[in-house]
């Protein structure tokens, strides 16, 4: 790729403070540069220009957990009352048949949304087979494909082998501690450990999970099993999703990306300072599902914070905006002024974390991938990181992942 001097209003690194009136150099689908527009000018003459114009450029949207192929199940679900009685829905809307058109349609309109929301990474959920890799990849959204893994399914995933390139790469996701028998996360663990992929997992994200846990009578045990014909298993009691996990030695010398993570105790999340866990938030799922909110406050002392909208089976759309704002509001409940820095540092740079890529993209710095996007954001906010949480699609004028150009409009000018 040849190199390309990109100017912008204002650029926000993510990493450091916002710089106005600058420019960045990308080429090999990195960046290349950063500095005051004259000077760059001066140094990669004659390079090809992208002007911008007045708005803010900024890392790509990470959407850190994503269910691209379940979208077709939205019409199936009817009203539910709380976590069992939609995943008793789930379950029925599953058993009543799909056909790989409609999972591939779903795929494709999923990603669709995903880049005109500005989103330049998924942690996509595979749970089919893998009918969603061949459109992801041809979309050129940068994909970490997580392998679902359940006890009725493990024999048929490949726990050993394991694509990767520039911006695809697989891994392994036992779905959740109630889905897996300890003997089924420990083979995902040998897994982990002999090819150095971190692995995903849901948890703590309803109160029947940590009931489940408890082995107290559970609703997941009492009217989930019998629908899928599953029989229970012999498991340790624990207090919490979290301890269960640990007790199993599931984090010691792992990473682990934890998705939702609602039900943990304060003393529970001084330890994940100390220990390789991502967490994802899901703020408009953990709503729709009335599973509660996660302890935010604490949670802000964390780096490894990411954003997912889930999938359309627990929320609205997947328009990554809608979930900045709901989760910025969340925020605001218990950070005030921080709140919008917090809630793009959860999309960009936390998210990257949550995913173990904090060292390829999440922010604006020399030698990172080119996953770049730009808001026109026209807002009355003075703070930038506001005007990002209050942007829309409307606003989305560019989006490049290692330096390819996935969705631009015509407003921006290009100087060859």
């Amino acid at each position: 790729m040849k190199k390309l001097l990109i100017l912008a209003d204002t650029i926000l690194p993510i990493s450091s403070e916002p710089i106005n009136d600058s420019a960045l150099v990308v080429g090999g689908g990195k960046i290349l540069d950063i500095g005051n527009v004259s000077v760059l000018r001066r140094k990669y003459k004659g390079v090809a220009e992208l002007s911008l114009g007045e708005g803010i450029l900024l890392p790509g949207f990470i959407n850190a957990h994503i269910h691209l192929e379940l979208g077709w199940i939205k019409k199936r679900i009817g009203k539910f009352k709380g976590f069992t009685s939609w995943l008793q829905q789930i379950i029925r809307g599953k058993r009543e048949g799909v056909t790989n058109q409609e999972i591939e349609e779903s795929v494709a309109d999923g990603i669709k949304a995903q880049i005109e929301s500005g989103v330049t990474t998924v942690g996509e959920i595979s749970s089919y087979g893998g009918l969603d890799i061949p459109i992801l990849k041809k979309s050129g959204l940068r994909t970490i494909l997580f392998r679902e893994v359940v006890d009725s399914k493990e024999d048929i995933v490949d726990f050993n082998t394991f694509e990767l390139s520039d911006i695809y790469e697989e891994r392994l996701f036992p779905h959740a501690p109630y889905s897996c028998s300890p003997g089924l996360l420990e083979n995902t663990l040998t897994s982990h450990r002999k090819n150095s992929r971190p692995l995903g997992i849901h948890l703590a994200e309803s109160k029947e999970e940590v009931e489940f846990v408890n082995r107290k009578a559970n609703n997941i045990e009492n009217k989930v099993f019998p629908l899928i014909d599953k029989k229970t298993f012999k498991r340790n009691k624990a207090s919490t999703p979290f301890g269960y996990l640990k007790n199993l030695g599931f984090f010691d010398q792992s990473k682990i990306t934890t998705v939702h993570m609602v039900q943990v105790e304060v003393g529970e999340v001084r330890e994940i300072q100390n220990l390789d866990i991502g967490i994802v938030l899901c703020p408009r799922s953990n709503l729709f599902l009335q599973v509660g909110i996660p302890p935010l406050k604490e949670y802000s002392k964390l780096k490894r914070i990411g954003l997912g909208t889930d999938g359309l089976s627990s929320n609205y759309n997947l328009d990554f905006f809608e979930e900045l704002r709901v989760l910025h509001l969340l925020w605001s409940q218990a950070l005030g002024k921080e709140a919008s820095y917090e809630t793009i540092y959860s999309a960009t740079l936390g998210g990257a974390g949550a995913l173990f890529l904090e060292d390829k993209i999440g922010s604006i710095e020399i030698g990172k991938e080119a996953d770049l996007i730009f808001l026109n954001s026209k807002t009355e906010f003075k703070n930038p990181y506001l005007s990002v949480v209050s942007s829309t699609n409307d606003n989305l004028e560019l989006v490049m992942v290692r330096g390819n150009i996935l969705y631009s409009k015509e407003s921006i000018s290009s100087n060859n």
